[in-house]
């Protein structure tokens, strides 16, 4: 994306800002609809009796698919025809043995469509890519053993040990039938695992991390897989069970590599929504094109984020942005015509049609009810 990054955080902030406003003690957020993993981790979706019982409190229903394509996909029909603003994120990628001080962080993009009443919509929300540090090798995690890099000196391949990268982290997927196909409204791309250990050089922030397609011409293709999986695009086919599968063949994360699973045990899946499964390589994040994983087994090597999709039905509201540090979320609302608001962020007041703007953190709403003072 070629905005500012600067004014991209300010509205992540005036919107996470009005989404408190929305969920605050006292009010019912009848307008918005807050879609999460319903408790599910790894590489597998959620079931319906999980969502029953993460939604048992809310305003939300959803059905969730029990087999096939739509296997942990959530189903929310809507409940009345208007606008509205659905934002997605991205899952983020698994962190390596030793390459464990920061995460890469799932996509989050934002965009109007006009919904018509009962519809159904179909969110499959991505997982977070494992860390590697959370089942094995404890000692080498926390710096006692140094036993895979003396191996890897030796044998620059890791024919002998392999493991300890991160999952690549899934992405969040919204899409709906039409005409008896899928046809996606967003993606939110999924952030790539870390490898083993991270490399010695400074690297660029990918400034390539929030790109996006815009047209469903462009294929969605899965990411390449190496040693660790490639991430899972829109309706790629997976062709090794550490590859993280597309959205159409189920989205399910792939498996830690062959190496890695023999030798130490160490099975660090992608997350569901295509995140590709680790070697001593990060694996890819999922997205409409899943991300890349190292061709060579490289120890320093991080799997590659995917790439997010808008379909240019809807309305850009948000352009992407890397933001996300564990599992995705889906967030849609009413849409409210803020463009009087200093801000850009509004809601709308309980039992009429007035919009009240909101200010972000730190700032006040000025008398005039449109402009902020302070901060913004």
């Amino acid at each position: 994306s070629s905005s500012d990054p600067k004014l991209l955080i300010m509205s992540i902030d005036m919107l996470i800002t009005a989404l408190n406003v929305f969920l605050t003690i006292g009010e019912t957020p009848v307008n918005l609809w807050w879609f999460a993993t319903c408790g599910a981790s790894g590489p597998r979706g959620p079931t319906q009796a999980q969502c029953d019982s993460a939604y048992q409190d809310t305003n939300m229903s959803v059905t969730v698919g029990k087999e096939g394509h739509l296997q942990g996909v959530q189903i929310w029909k809507v409940p009345v025809s208007n606008r509205y603003t659905i934002s997605a994120y991205g899952a983020a990628g698994g962190k390596g043995a030793k390459n464990h001080n920061k995460r890469s962080h799932g996509i989050f993009i934002s965009a109007n469509f006009q919904l018509e009443k009962d519809e159904l919509i179909y969110m499959l929300v991505g997982q977070q890519g494992e860390d590697a540090c959370l089942r094995v090798r404890p000692q080498i995690c926390l710096g006692e053993s140094s036993e895979i890099e003396e191996e890897y000196k030796k044998a620059q391949g890791l024919t002998k040990w392999a493991g300890g990268g991160g999952g690549g982290g899934g992405a969040t997927y919204v899409f709906r039938v039409s005409d008896g196909a899928f046809e996606p409204l967003l993606v939110a791309a999924g952030g790539g695992g870390k490898a083993y250990l991270k490399a010695q050089e400074s690297s660029l922030d990918d400034a390539f991390l929030e790109q996006y397609v815009n047209s469903s011409a462009i294929p969605g293709v899965n990411g390449r897989t190496g040693a660790a999986g490639g991430g899972g695009g829109w309706e790629g086919i997976a062709q090794y069970p550490w590859a993280g599968k597309s959205l159409l063949e189920s989205g399910e994360g792939g498996e830690a590599c062959q190496q890695a699973l023999e030798k130490l045990q160490w099975a660090t899946s992608g997350g569901f929504g295509g995140g590709g499964g680790a070697c001593t390589s990060g694996g890819g994040g999922g997205g409409y094109k899943g991300g890349h994983a190292s061709e060579k087994d490289d120890i320093t090597a991080d799997g590659q984020h995917g790439v997010s999709f808008v379909n240019p039905i809807g309305e850009i509201f948000l352009s992407p942005l890397a933001v996300m540090e564990s599992h995705g979320e889906v967030v849609i609302e009413v849409y409210v015509n803020c463009s009087h608001c200093q801000s850009g962020i509004c809601k709308q007041q309980a039992g009429s049609h007035l919009a009240i703007c909101i200010c972000a953190a730190g700032a006040i709403l000025a008398n005039d009810n449109v402009s902020c003072t302070g901060k913004i």
